[in-house]
């Protein structure tokens, strides 16, 4: 009878335990059923589902005219999967002898706990087509977009460059980034327990959003020559640096936009920080003569004199206010207003200055913005200085800005500033971009071209007064370098020291030698500005390092913008 009942215990103990382990099981079973139902539905579709990411292509940059600057192109990246290696050192030996790779650092690579580990970004045909031919496991090809710039050099300091993940970094790309970008898509596939793909008709899928495209004010072939004109005086001065700038004096669009030295966009790494700045709009300088047109339609604006009223220019030296002024182009005695500026009199303008007044000539100046950024659709401008009145000197500070000291402007902001002369007053907000295009191919937004900020200068001033002078500087004058048989050119020379130290003290060694004109005089299509900064090799005036270089500017460019010349029969001889 005993050993009965031991078997009855141990049976009862038996089948209590099943029952706990039954009621633990089912207790289980509910919790994954009910309560962590969501976290194991994840980690399932974690194991047998992949979302795969469907990249979307970045929109293109294109000029005025449909050409295309800055596009995106389909390329391969490889990446692995560290846990589906089997051998490792061949995986190493392979993929860094055909990507050209260091094995250490690839070897460290693979050895992460990851599931993705990328090897080699955006790598070429060739480089693609051989890793494919080895089939390695573990071992996948990813396909993205590459940005390309098509044109290498033309434009870069205006469309900037992107990273590697094609996000904006400079120039349009960065200024216009929310643009250009799409949205990815996805993909899920469903995986066996292998991790081989399943294909299933009604797979979950959102296709990409690409970007939208970006059409700008600039045309390649003016940017072309605009760029190429800079490039031989650059070789031909060695100056420290160089910027051109064209617009369109009639709707402030930027037509050109370039600096020396430069840089390619596809190898942005290549080159030093300096080499991508766009000097256009993020340095400023002593406008230097290119100034007295400005200085000058105020005072005539003011009544203060007449085209011809006569001031005598003392020969060339004078002291005022304990100051001695030089003309540097000669030594004049008498001259007319006109000729004042048609010879660059610093003498004959400090006393035109003069006769304006401190609070007069600041009101005026102030019109034109000097001090502020212009607002051009590009990164990292700045607003040049333009102090406040109550900071000028009672003496020097009238006679100093009247012959472009004491302030200082970028490119950008002198050439909108100026373009109020041949478009009969206006100052103008410059632009670089005409419109967005949809992906599509339809016109998403168009901007204005035309955005009057205010008049600034009387019309008849600017067209009857100032007009004739300034062709008088490029026929008779200082400008005489950027006279063309074919069209009538109106501009203004301007050479400037440049300043160093905290006492105001100037070189007699560094200038910045500059030119602006527009032609054709009477119908202006075209204004254009060249600073070369720092000449050397014996030269240093605008009129001879940059009044060429506009002038060979404007010459291709009404060319071929298809603008009949106004010299024809003199040109023709």
């Amino acid at each position: 009878m005993l050993p009965l009942k031991k078997h009855k215990f141990w049976a009862n103990i038996i089948g209590v335990f099943l029952i706990m382990v039954f009621i633990a099981l089912a207790v289980h079973l509910g919790r994954i059923q009910l309560t962590d139902h969501e976290k194991y539905v994840k980690l399932a579709k974690a194991q047998q589902c992949k979302k795969i990411e469907l990249p979307a292509r970045r929109g293109s940059i294109l000029d005025r005219n449909g050409i295309k600057l800055a596009e995106s192109l389909q390329v391969g990246s490889v990446y692995v999967d560290p846990a589906e290696i089997e051998d490792i050192s061949t995986i190493v030996y392979q993929l860094s002898r055909l990507l050209k790779l260091n094995s250490s650092k690839l070897l460290k690579q693979l050895n992460r706990d990851k599931r993705f580990v990328w090897i080699k970004r955006k790598v070429s045909d060739e480089e693609l087509n051989a890793v494919a031919k080895l089939s390695l496991k573990g071992v996948y090809i990813k396909y993205e977009y590459h940005r390309f710039y098509p044109n290498q050099q033309l434009a870069s300091h205006i469309l900037g460059f992107t990273d590697v993940d094609e996000k904006g970094l400079e120039g349009a790309e960065l200024a216009f980034d929310s643009v250009l970008s799409g949205v990815p898509g996805y993909k899920l596939i469903n995986r066996d327990a292998l991790q081989r793909q399943i294909i299933t008709p009604d797979a979950e899928e959102q296709m990409p959003k690409h970007g939208d495209n970006v059409l700008l004010s600039i045309d390649a072939n003016i940017q072309r020559f605009a760029e190429e004109e800079l490039e031989i005086a650059y070789n031909k001065w060695t100056p420290t640096s160089a910027t051109a700038i064209v617009m369109d004096p009639m709707t402030g669009e930027v037509l050109a936009m370039c600096n020396y030295p430069t840089y390619d966009p596809n190898h942005f790494k290549k080159y030093l920080p300096g080499s991508r700045r766009n000097l256009a709009i993020t340095d400023c300088y002593e406008p230097g003569s290119i100034m007295k047109p400005i200085v000058i339609s105020g005072i005539f604006d003011e009544g203060l004199v007449k085209p011809d009223d006569v001031l005598f220019c003392n020969n060339g030296a004078c002291e005022i206010e304990g100051r001695i002024l030089h003309d540097t182009h000669g030594g004049y005695g008498n001259l007319t207003v006109s000729e004042i500026v048609v010879y660059s009199s610093n003498i004959g303008m400090a006393k035109l200055g003069m006769l304006m007044g401190n609070e007069k000539m600041y009101r005026y100046l102030e019109q034109f913005n000097f001090g502020e950024k212009t607002g051009i659709e590009l990164p990292g401008e700045i607003g040049g200085i333009f102090r406040p009145l109550k900071q000028w000197s009672k003496k020097y500070s009238l006679i100093s800005i009247s012959i472009g000291h004491e302030i200082a402007v970028t490119p950008l902001q002198f050439i909108t500033a100026f373009c109020s002369i041949p478009n009969g007053g206006l100052l103008l907000e410059p632009t670089i971009i005409k419109s967005t295009i949809n992906n599509d191919g339809t016109t998403k937004e168009e901007f204005q071209s035309l955005q009057p900020v205010r008049r600034v200068i009387n019309s008849n001033i600017a067209r009857n007064i100032m007009n004739p002078i300034l062709m008088k500087v490029v026929t008779e004058g200082t400008g005489k370098n950027a006279n063309l048989l074919e069209y009538d050119v109106a501009g203004k020379t301007g050479t400037s020291q440049k300043a160093y130290g905290e006492g105001g003290r100037y070189s007699h060694e560094k200038y910045v030698g500059s030119f602006i004109a527009y032609a054709p005089a009477e119908h202006p299509r075209i204004c254009a500005l060249v600073m070369i900064n720092e000449p050397r090799n014996g030269a240093y005036y605008g009129g001879t390092v940059a009044a060429p270089v506009v002038g060979e500017i404007i010459k291709r460019s009404l060319l071929y913008l298809g603008v009949e010349p106004s010299k024809f029969q003199i040109a023709m001889q």
